[in-house]
């Protein structure tokens, strides 16, 4: 079979989109104040920002720590008020009253650090609280898959032997540790993989196959319509997700 002059294509897809992010003050992030009740309170709330981030979440082991944090808190607060400096300045502060205050500075800081380390997961970038309802998280995850398929796809663009090195385009190999958010190589993948990945049709998976041995692969998704009879309709549903390495 002939083959015509290849249609100049960047691998297919879509070029990759960069957009900046404007910072904010601490003092007017809300995950930062939300995050620094534990010190502001002096470990008193210190679980506070623990039974916000379950209730969001939803995570068992958030609740241990809310509980934990709450108990540490509480006793904290219970041994210092005891402590017989609390009615006389003048007396020296007594054991309970040091155990309450060392109680105290570990339940402020385990419970800042473990809000810090949360934030980002309870806020979005920009300070502002996540909706965690499925939708929303379905929302999210396509929205993620769509920023690594468009990384990977500068890989690809940029340096092919590092894309062919991460085996972008390859979910049928094992061991992966990229993740290039579901491209597929299509002049790589067997038919399975198109198939149950690009839920194309058996008959139009092993047409693929066929084809790109013949031409020995495709160059671009407009290649791959003139050389097939796939309709245009599912050729441009394949867009978002295919590639053609050469190598």
């Amino acid at each position: 079979m002939s083959r015509p002059p290849a249609p100049t294509s960047s691998g297919g897809g879509v070029p990759t989109e960069r957009r900046a992010e404007r910072g904010r003050p601490w003092y007017r992030d809300p995950g930062s104040l939300w995050a620094l009740v534990p010190l502001v309170s002096a470990g008193l709330f210190a679980w506070v920002p623990a039974l916000y981030a379950w209730v969001k979440l939803r995570e068992r082991e958030l609740l241990r720590s809310t509980v934990g944090l709450a108990v540490l808190s509480g006793l904290a607060f219970v041994l210092v008020s005891l402590d017989p400096s609390m009615d006389d300045p003048s007396a020296e502060p007594g054991l309970a009253g040091s155990i309450g205050v060392v109680l105290a500075l570990v339940a402020m800081g385990a419970g800042t650090v473990q809000a810090f380390r949360l934030r980002s997961r309870v806020f979005g970038v920009g300070g502002e609280a996540i909706d965690h309802t499925p939708s929303r998280a379905a929302i999210a995850q396509v929205q993620y898959a769509r920023a690594r398929r468009a990384e990977a796809r500068a890989i690809v663009e940029r340096d092919p032997a590092m894309a062919r090195e991460l085996r972008i385009g390859r979910p049928d190999v094992s061991g992966r540790t990229y993740d290039d958010g579901g491209l597929v190589d299509l002049n790589h993948v067997g038919p399975e993989v198109m198939v149950h990945v690009l839920e194309l049709s058996p008959e139009h998976a092993e047409e693929i196959v066929r084809v790109r041995a013949e031409i020995h692969g495709f160059a671009s998704l407009e290649e791959l319509s003139a050389y097939t009879s796939l309709p245009p309709p599912v050729v441009e549903g394949l867009r978002e997700r295919a590639i053609f390495l050469r190598y």
